[in-house]
């Protein structure tokens, strides 16, 4: 299909963002723009990470089966609704029901916009990130964020997760630089990134 999809960089295995050993995908362009951003990169729509969606499913065929489970974040992933639409349908036709999706925007906006998306997403992380709300919690960068679980096969995967208290990070490098792939404390990233 030539539908095209903004993708800043997908890589596996992501031990970060999700239960498992996840294929994560990050998509370019993100509207709301929260202080604070952990990744201000990938904010602009930006026409060099352009690609066809059906480019972006040939290019992960290879390690999706390896995959426990895909986590999807940004930028801003329901900042490209039609596109993600797509990808969720095919990874729910290829049996890969495990799908997280971090969003800032409000968990009621999601729903009134993507109402479909308990039917094809496994877990959602929802709420813009606020700056100087500090949490404890590793799966998430500030403490107004939420953890909605629709596929309640998976709800005791998640739960283990979320309960973890050690916070891990990968590093790992592409073509377009390198990138931290988890959550860090604000209070680590602010004094070392300064944002």
């Amino acid at each position: 299909m030539s539908l095209k999809i903004l993708v800043r960089f997908w890589h596996f295995p992501v031990l970060t963002l999700g239960p498992g050993k996840r294929l994560g995908i990050w998509l370019q362009g993100c509207s709301i723009h929260c202080e604070g951003c952990i990744a201000p990169e990938n904010q602009p729509f930006d026409e060099a990470f352009s690609m066809t969606v059906d480019d972006l499913m040939n290019e992960i065929a290879d390690v999706l089966p390896e995959a426990d489970g895909i986590t999807i974040s940004g930028g801003e992933p329901l900042d490209q609704k039609e596109a993600l639409s797509y990808i969720l349908a095919e990874f729910n036709s290829l049996g890969k029901h495990d799908i997280l999706i971090y969003s800032g925007y409000s968990k009621q906006r999601i729903l009134d916009r993507f109402p479909e998306l308990p039917n094809v997403a496994a877990a959602l992380i929802s709420e813009p990130f606020v700056k100087g709300a500090v949490t404890s919690a590793v799966w998430k960068g500030s403490e107004n964020q939420i953890l909605t679980i629709f596929r309640k096969q998976y709800s005791e995967q998640y739960e283990q997760w979320c309960g973890n208290t050690k916070r891990n990070i990968q590093i790992v490098r592409k073509n377009t630089g390198y990138y931290l792939l988890g959550i860090p404390k604000q209070d680590d990233f602010t004094s070392t990134l300064g944002a």
